[in-house]
């Protein structure tokens, strides 16, 4: 059986060279066919560098950015650790205050980033006042000392609009100081993944295989190669859409099969932990994109932290609000030359903190719905060995029958901090 595996692939390649107005294999991706091998012991054809090699840039253009081999998976719960700094920034807790207040709120559970004596200031443009945080109880401060330096009456300062972003600039300290009273240590955070497994079944009479038809010499090997574009299409809609079953083995702890794999928007959305939370960057307000509505996006990780020397940032939008990119005024978009992706040009947001935003155009993305992050975060791959692989099956009469199938998980690093997610945005 294993000879006519390797036919099979060969007539696969050869399809290609002869009909390659039908995409199959090779020319439509820009791409070179990698050496194939097969497991003796299952008789399967491993595809999974092919996966890794072609994939559509129009139907999956997430996947083809990524990849489907950033990572192995060696657990059916596939966990890492992460870690991050303490933040910096805070917002207000949407009350404001005038130029003689002494308490004031941050938002829920944001108090822990201050202590007695740090100062902070308001981060919107055109404020320059200093504060210091004298007396704190969880998220109020009840005592502020107001106008601290030049330019300010003493307890006088200026008036704050509700929500004000705070940015804390130092955490000060006197000679009575004790270090063990305050716990400034980040545990690192257990998240995890389950996994998804995918199959195609192909079945196709002898006959079907023995004809001719226009311009396919091999029926099956036509077939193994449509299915495996399948393959492609619905892991990269896993990647962005999928939501994380509830145990490993599926719906209950019983279950049997029916898992699934969280997909970046749940990330984005609740995080990656055990319990689902509501402290991420992600914006619900009903409005239409604009270049406004992005770069506070990019603001919004920027305050976290979540920029790093090297990353790859980019924006991913369905058809819908990329044609409201489109419209935004030249002098906020780049365009590139890449004859590797979906038109053959990458687009290039420009945001006001210098970052650029690679747009990548994903039908498979929500049409109200954008997501922005560091691609660097986002690994997509196998579960130990069961990449992708076309499998025979047992003989049954004329039939030749054959299986695409594996199983792939995803990690969202950093999800709730490196990452940005705007919903109901308007069409």
């Amino acid at each position: 059986m294993n000879n006519f595996l390797k036919k099979i692939w060969q007539e696969l390649v050869e399809l290609h060279r002869i009909a390659h107005q039908y995409l199959v294999v090779e020319g439509h991706f820009g791409c070179a066919l990698t050496a194939y091998s097969i497991d003796t012991a299952v008789k399967k054809l491993d595809l999974s560098e092919e996966l890794a090699e072609i994939i559509r840039t129009d139907n999956t253009a997430l996947l083809s950015r990524v990849g489907a081999a950033g990572l192995i998976a060696t657990q059916l719960k596939h966990s890492w650790p992460e870690d991050k700094l303490n933040p910096n920034t805070a917002t207000e807790s949407g009350v404001g205050i005038n130029t003689t207040a002494t308490t004031f709120s941050v938002a829920t559970g944001q108090g822990a980033r201050f202590k007695v004596g740090t100062i902070f200031k308001d981060n919107t443009a055109g404020k320059s006042e200093i504060m210091r945080v004298d007396a704190i109880s969880s998220d109020e401060f009840t005592t502020v000392k107001r106008g601290l330096g030049a330019g300010f009456t003493a307890d006088t300062g200026e008036t704050h609009a509700a929500s004000f972003p705070i940015l804390i600039i130092s955490h000060n300290k006197d000679e009575s100081w004790i270090p063990t009273q305050e716990d400034w240590s980040q545990k690192r955070s257990g998240v995890y993944n389950y996994r998804t497994t995918m199959g195609l079944g192909i079945a196709i009479s002898r006959i079907r295989q023995a004809v001719s038809h226009a311009a396919i010499p091999s029926e099956f090997a036509h077939q193994a190669a449509y299915r495996l574009k399948e393959f492609m299409r619905q892991l990269d809609s896993i990647v962005i859409n999928s939501v994380r079953s509830a145990y490993e083995s599926g719906d209950s702890s019983a279950a049997a099969g029916k898992a699934s794999a969280m997909g970046l928007i749940d990330a984005v959305r609740y995080g990656m932990g055990s319990t689902a939370v509501s402290t991420g960057n992600r914006t619900t307000t009903s409005e239409a994109l604009t270049p406004s509505v992005l770069n506070a996006l990019v603001k919004l990780i920027w305050d976290d932290g979540g920029m790093v020397a090297g990353g790859r940032l980019a924006c991913i939008v369905g058809g819908v609000q990329k044609r409201k990119i489109s419209a935004f005024d030249q002098a906020y978009r780049r365009m590139d030359f890449d004859s590797k992706t979906a038109g053959y040009v990458v687009e290039r947001f420009l945001s006001d903190l210098g970052f650029e935003v690679e747009i990548i155009v994903d039908p498979h993305m929500p049409d109200d719905t954008i997501v922005v992050g560091d691609l660097n975060r986002l690994r997509v791959g196998p579960v130990g060995t069961d990449a992708v692989a076309l499998e025979d099956l047992a003989k049954r009469g004329r039939m030749i029958e054959a299986m695409l199938s594996g199983t792939y998980t995803l990690e969202v690093r950093n999800a709730l901090e490196a990452w940005a997610i705007h919903t109901s945005l308007t069409s």
